[in-house]
């Protein structure tokens, strides 16, 4: 089957993972559970079909095979706490799961482009801290703060861990992306991936005191559409930012090198 079939299962994966962690943001509303059950049980039936669909088409390629059986086997623990979510820390568990899915399925629409697989151009880091250590942190610190997220959601913890969290995270994505762009300003992968990652995370920010604005303008003990709507839209993106943060670093770790080494055969190297 042609790489190409692969690479648009993965990108039908990432959008109906997307739908998955949409609906079940509104799920957890307290105005939508009941009219929104049923979309978010069709969506992750749909995406399960998909992640099947990839498991198929990619028989001969390794890496997406084991994204396809990583990621099905995410779903079904997914199912497994849902059933369940009505204990907190559960439900917690149960929210940060669906990121992840979307973050595998991100990953296996950039591992099956053309892009990727016309191989790296390598180039040396040279900038303190280096993006290879970036690369490592950055992911790790957006899902600590999606499960913060997650905490303040259910109830098991206040708002001011998130909200500490999230000025922690965006400023290490700030140096992050700059990083990249003023090392490599011309490279045709690390530059788009680090501006999207940019992007995503302050239309972030820009959503999270949205939410918080509109939950401390409402009425006490009440849920608005103004609240359901916001926080739909933060932990949607929220979602989308751990999924450029992860692409951003596959291809640090596939096209930078540490500065004492010596570039490897494939691909050409350049200096930007």
């Amino acid at each position: 089957m042609p790489g190409s079939w692969l690479n648009r299962c993965t990108l039908l994966t990432a959008a109906a993972a997307l739908a998955v962690v949409a609906t079940g943001a509104c799920v957890t509303s307290e105005q939508g559970a009941g009219s929104w059950l049923g979309v978010h049980l069709t969506s992750t039936i749909i995406l399960a079909a998909l992640w099947i669909g990839v498991a198929v088409l990619a028989r001969k390629d390794r890496p997406a095979l084991r994204l396809a059986f990583a990621a099905l086997g995410l779903l079904a623990i997914e199912g497994g706490l849902g059933e369940r979510a009505n204990a907190p820390w559960i439900a917690v568990a149960h929210a940060t799961v669906a990121p992840v899915v979307l973050t595998l399925a991100a990953c296996g629409a950039l591992c099956t482009s053309a892009g990727w697989k016309a191989g790296p151009v390598h180039v040396f880091d040279h900038g303190s801290p280096s993006l290879r250590s970036l690369a490592v942190l950055t992911p790790v610190l957006v899902m600590v703060q999606i499960v913060l997220g997650a905490c303040f959601r259910h109830k098991t913890m206040g708002l001011t861990w998130h909200i500490i969290g999230a000025m922690v995270v965006a400023l290490v994505i700030l140096i992050f992306g700059m990083f990249v762009n003023q090392q490599f300003p011309a490279h045709r992968a690390l530059r788009p991936y680090a501006n999207a990652m940019l992007a995503v995370a302050m239309t972030q920010v820009l959503l999270g005191v949205a939410a918080i604005t509109t939950l401390m303008l409402a009425p006490e003990n009440t849920v608005t559409s103004g609240i359901v709507a916001s926080t739909v839209a933060h932990v949607t993106v929220g979602a989308l930012t751990l999924a450029t943060a992860m692409t951003l670093a596959l291809q640090i770790h596939r096209n930078v090198q540490k500065a004492a080494e010596e570039p490897e055969e494939e691909g050409p190297t350049v200096a930007l």
